[in-house]
């Protein structure tokens, strides 16, 4: 009778017990201070609120680079190849290229630097920035969804947290499509940012992620799967592959090989209705864009070679008098940054004919402040509370 009653009291122990540490394990999980797997978990039974925050394009200078380009009119035909801009817009009087740049092969200052932008960004912005870029692989996939976890839970508690994480996801997308051009399947305004709330009898906890709408994909029109993204990427290889294979001398030689070589193939997108225009893949392969098209073909080649080159966003007039969004760069030489726009080098010539001079198909090659400032306008402005800077361009052309 003994050992029934010591076994009974034992049992009922153990039971005591269980019920104890159970509780304990639970309440720890309800406060926050441990995580159970969702399925015993009551925090299941708690409300979980999940938004959008906002998308990639909301409040924010995302260009719409419609643009009209530059036209010009030849009355008769001249020697050399390529298109031009108008001889107006800047000061063509200037040399291009003294026989002492031209023969410079000094390189020490051309180092390409991939972070330019990511350099700009708060701490916020470049957890984004970094997370998404190396998860690159799964956003080929269009679907995938990029889990930050309670990494913004801290400043999600803050008053003006949302607003600080929002700004911080908009230009860290901005800052890495400007950084890495070969990011061209992305459709950044089909990217949201989604927070989910959580209560607790300990407050609320706040997961986020970046990914698609319901049963939506982001890559940009053209690309329907991974594997449309993988064989357009084998395309750009390939055609990146034959333009370096064909360049030779100085950085400024390289540079001025790489201007005339997307003039000579590229046809300017007048109608501008394919996203592809506004890409490498557009540029390089269907050999048609829009300006920020070229700009990013330009950087994308010179990143390639090791030369420093950006990508810059702002205003211009264009050959009608109108001022119109546009994107052109900034490249480093020896030391100092110089303006090229690569689009205005290449206009529509009216009446489909003529050849034009080399003081127009370098009109707006390697310039500096005091000229191609006469007819372009930066505009660094990303969202409410951020911008970005782009480098000082040398005073004098190069």
């Amino acid at each position: 009778m003994k050992v029934r009653q010591n076994l009974g009291s034992i049992i009922i122990t153990f039971l005591i017990l269980a019920i104890i540490v159970v509780t304990v394990l639970l309440s720890l999980d309800l406060c926050g201070l441990i995580s159970l797997p969702e399925k015993i978990s009551l925090k299941t039974y708690f409300p979980s609120v999940v938004q959008a925050m906002g998308t990639a394009d909301e409040d924010v200078y995302y260009p719409d680079y419609k643009a009209t380009g530059t036209t010009v009119k030849v009355e008769e035909p001249v020697q050399g190849e390529g298109g031009a801009t108008l001889s107006d817009f800047v000061n063509t009087n200037t040399t291009t290229g003294s026989d002492s740049n031209n023969n410079s092969n000094d390189d020490s200052y051309n180092v390409t630097d991939n972070s330019y932008f990511y350099n700009q960004l708060d701490t916020y912005g470049k957890t984004i920035y970094s997370k998404m870029y190396s998860s690159l692989d799964e956003l080929k996939t269009g679907t995938a969804t990029i889990d930050f976890g309670t990494t913004f839970n801290d400043l999600l508690q803050m008053a003006d947290g949302e607003r600080i994480i929002t700004d911080a996801f908009q230009l860290s997308i901005n800052a890495l499509l400007l950084d890495h051009p070969e990011i061209f399947y992305l459709d950044v305004t089909k990217l949201y940012m989604y927070t989910e709330s959580t209560k607790t009898i300990s407050g609320t906890t706040y997961r986020v992620s970046i990914g698609p709408d319901e049963n939506g994909s982001y890559l940009s029109e053209g690309f329907y799967s991974e594997s449309d993204v993988l064989v357009a990427e084998s395309q750009i290889q390939a055609e990146l592959n034959s333009i370096i294979d064909s360049l030779s001398g100085s950085t400024y030689d390289k540079v001025k090989q790489i201007h005339d070589y997307l003039i000579d193939n590229i046809v300017y997108d007048s109608d501008s209705n394919l996203d592809m225009s506004h890409s490498i893949y557009g540029a390089l392969v269907n050999n048609l864009a829009v300006c920020d098209g070229y700009a990013k073909s330009f950087k994308y080649i010179l990143d390639n070679i090791g030369i420093s080159c950006v990508e810059v966003c702002g205003v211009a007039e264009n050959s009608n008098g109108e001022t119109e969004n546009h994107a052109w760069n900034d490249v480093l030489i020896n030391g100092s940054w110089y303006a090229v726009d690569v689009t205005w080098d290449d206009p529509i010539i009216l009446g489909g004919r003529g050849i034009l001079t080399d003081d127009l198909r370098y009109a707006n090659f390697l310039k500096g402040s005091n000229t191609f400032y006469l007819s372009h306008q930066e505009d660094g402005y990303v969202v409410s509370n951020g911008e970005f800077n782009y480098p000082t361009l040398s005073d004098s052309d190069y």
